[in-house]
């Protein structure tokens, strides 16, 4: 197995103490069998070798992710392989993109890493560890393949080419069986929390939030897709987030904040996030989320854009929606509204930076013939653009370093909200989570008629989650697991209002379409099992329904 060299650089900063020992160590392939006669001696060498198999975490590519939803739309569709063509419908099992959540590259990998583990012989405190990690990183490959394509080959012990092994496809559920023994061994070796070099490696914390979301999914689609209710299944969600409680995480003020790259090591609420490293590993996030002209350096790509009806759905300050609140205005339609639509957004007439080094009012519509107008080069299709994980000041917009987050505390508090709604409604806890990420994003607090309806909480909870993790790639995977990707991704997705005389927020007056858009729900719940797979492995058949 052979990594390219932005792999390579990865595997080193995951933990930067052990820098120098890797770039040597990378050098000699190290998860190849033809290391092992030079490998796998010392515990240094598990400890490095372990950093390769964290380069199966997901990453920064996440962000490109939410287009599949109903939050973004890609500028360009066809991009990354057709990433585009998943929310327009368009994807078939040939499309390249359908292969790249077939991960089994790293699983291999895991695999592989825990087989020579097993045979080196150093602290078993320390090995345990060591493995706890590895499996965590195992079972969160498994749970997003099955959350993609459904049954999937299981491959528990040797690390074998999927390719080459003419297995056949394994039920979801005794994958995810497995995925929760991985997950279970996690909690039982890790520790809560980390210092010093450490610092960012899987913890206890996050063990128990993969186990939380396993469980949140399998209730949600015995539920929602096969109409049995299973209160056991939302129970122990619940249960697993729970215990994150009591790890001394916290919400931090403001929200921006956990997303900047002065915070990578130094915020209470990121239970685990990929790690980025200035000059040493980085991502391309804030060229690709600016438009053109904007930013210190006017550098912007505008590769991905929100969506009209995302930007709308913020509630106001009265924690009502746009058209029956009182206190929206069509004229400044951002003021008076949920605080995290301005610190997620770039958002029409608000300022912003460039690269004069003034801010001036964001200009989308082509009548102002901008840099960032729509439709151009670098403008996006929206008129909407991201602040999240772009920091306009930082003039290497090519190498942003800001941690991915995979699990803040936010996400513990709306699980916990949304396992305990559906199996214990009306309990005070389910609002006492909501509050807490209610009152840092500016709206009232619940009230206790609000508690009192299920189904009106219900309709809180994944507002809340929808507003709370835009751009974190959580959106598409709700969607799918409520069994409303059929309702909202077969609207078109749309932009700023097309004539330059009617008010920025007038949600009644003609709009620009940004994208076509359709889901099939025969079909689209599941990826196809992608061809070249198929065709290299007859007993992945048959191919999932409607493909």
């Amino acid at each position: 197995m052979k990594f390219n060299f932005i792999s390579k650089i990865i595997i080193c900063a995951s933990i930067p103490v052990l820098f120098s020992n890797c770039e040597k160590f990378l050098d000699r392939d190290p998860l190849s069998e033809a290391a092992e006669k030079n490998f796998w001696k010392t515990e240094n060498d598990a400890l490095v070798g372990l950093n390769a198999v964290y380069t199966a975490l997901p990453g920064e590519r996440d962000f490109w992710r939410d287009c599949q939803s109903d939050n973004s739309v890609m500028t360009n569709a066809w991009g990354e392989g057709g990433l585009g063509y998943i929310s327009m419908g368009n994807h078939n099992a040939a499309t390249a993109y359908v292969q790249e959540e077939w991960r089994y590259d790293d699983i291999r990998k895991c695999l592989y890493y825990l087989q020579q583990l097993s045979k080196m012989s150093f602290t078993q405190d320390l090995k345990n560890r060591l493995e706890a990690e590895a499996r965590f990183i195992l079972a969160l490959r498994y749970f997003r393949m099955v959350q993609h394509y459904g049954n999937i080959p299981l491959i528990k012990d040797e690390p074998i080419n999927l390719d080459e092994s003419a297995l056949p496809r394994t039920d979801k559920n005794l994958v995810l069986d497995y995925a929760l023994e991985n997950v279970v061994y996690a909690i039982d070796h890790l520790p809560e929390h980390y210092t010093g070099a450490n610092l960012g490696r899987i913890n206890k914390g996050a063990a128990y939030m993969l186990k939380a979301n396993i469980y949140l999914h399998q209730a949600s689609i015995k539920q929602y897709h096969e109409g049995a209710a299973d209160p056991q299944l939302w129970k122990q969600a619940y249960e697993a987030a729970s215990e994150v409680l009591k790890m001394g995480y916290g919400l931090v003020d403001d929200y921006a904040e956990v997303f900047k790259q002065a915070n990578n090591l130094n915020t209470t609420e990121v239970i685990l996030a990929r790690q980025y490293v200035e000059d040493k590993i980085t991502h391309m996030l804030p060229v690709l989320a600016s438009p053109a002209g904007t930013g210190i350096t006017g550098n912007g790509w505008a590769s991905f854009c929100p969506t009209r009806e995302l930007v709308d759905s913020y509630l106001c300050t009265d924690g009502k929606d746009i058209r029956s609140s009182n206190l929206y205005d069509p004229a400044k339609p951002w003021e008076n509204r949920d605080k995290r639509l301005k610190k997620t957004f770039m958002l029409p007439g608000e300022p912003v930076l460039r690269p004069n080094g003034k801010y001036a009012a964001y200009q989308p519509h082509p009548a102002y013939n901008m840099g960032e107008k729509i439709n151009s080069e670098g403008g996006g299709i929206t008129g909407y653009m991201y602040l999240k994980f772009n920091e306009p000041e930082y003039v290497k917009t090519d190498a942003g370093f800001a941690n991915w987050p995979i699990y803040r505390y936010a996400e513990t508090l709306l699980i916990i909200a949304e396992s305990l709604n559906e199996f214990k409604p009306g309990d005070l806890q389910i609002k006492t989570m909501i509050d807490h990420i209610r009152k840092r994003a500016g709206l009232p607090l619940l009230s206790n008629s609000d508690l009192s309806d299920q189904a009106v909480m219900r309709k809180l909870i994944r507002e809340e989650r929808r507003h709370e993790f835009v751009a974190e790639h959580k959106r598409y995977f709700d969607i799918l697991r409520w069994k409303i990707a059929e309702d909202v991704l077969n609207k078109n997705a749309e932009g700023i209002n097309s004539n330059q005389n009617d008010l920025i927020g007038d949600w009644t007056k003609p709009r620009f379409l940004a994208q076509n858009r359709k889901f099939e729900k025969s079909k689209h719940y599941l990826w196809p099992v992608p061809q070249s797979s198929i065709d290299k492995n007859k007993n992945l058949l048959p191919q999932n329904p409607g493909w």
